[in-house]
């Protein structure tokens, strides 16, 4: 049995929903938006602030100055997260959408999952469910799946997606959200 599940999604693929669904199913907590929530409260910033700097590459500081922080704020952003990550995991029966959580709890019993589905599934959800007008729904895809991989790829040193590095890959497009959601739920009971 898993005791975390970590999901990483492509835009527009329904990846909080399943998560959601799951998280019912299984009576684990949920982590996903909350997160920035907390980060706002813990660093005293305005939601639209931290939520436009998540799960973005924290930029390194090339030099640092004695006796100042260089630390950008996406690092802030990020160490912050994985503070949450971390002591929300102190206790087993949770999942985590996005964040690198895979990464982040590598060393425990978590099933790392990636959530993908084919572009016209995605761009119909992404204008009918995230509510994003038509001419402006694919650059938005775009814009959010390579933000997405390239923290995940930063952050973890794998391919975004990559079936070396994650349990399973599920396509919602080939398979609707109930079916996914019934065989992550089999998978984390086995």
């Amino acid at each position: 049995m898993y005791d975390y599940v970590a999901i990483e999604r492509k835009y527009g693929s329904g990846g909080h929903e399943i998560a959601d669904k799951l998280a019912k199913k299984l009576g684990y907590q949920l982590y996903d938006r909350g997160v920035v929530v907390e980060t706002c409260k813990r660093m005293g910033l305005p939601y639209d602030q931290v939520s436009g700097m998540d799960e973005q590459t924290p930029v390194k500081a090339l030099f640092k100055a004695s006796g100042t922080d260089n630390t950008s704020m996406e690092e802030k952003i990020y160490n912050t997260e994985v503070e949450i990550i971390k002591e929300a995991a102190e206790k087993p029966g949770c999942i985590f959408v996005g964040r690198c959580a895979s990464e982040i709890l590598k060393d425990k019993k978590c099933l790392k999952v990636f959530i993908t589905a084919d572009d016209a599934y995605r761009m119909k959800r992404t204008i009918n469910v995230e509510n994003i007008e038509a001419d402006k729904a694919e650059d938005v895809m775009k814009r959010f799946d390579k933000k997405r991989e390239k923290f995940f790829t930063t952050q973890s040193g794998y391919k975004w997606g990559s079936t070396d590095y994650f349990d399973i890959v599920l396509n919602v497009s080939e398979l609707d959200e109930e079916a996914c959601v019934a065989m992550l739920e089999a998978l984390v009971k086995f």
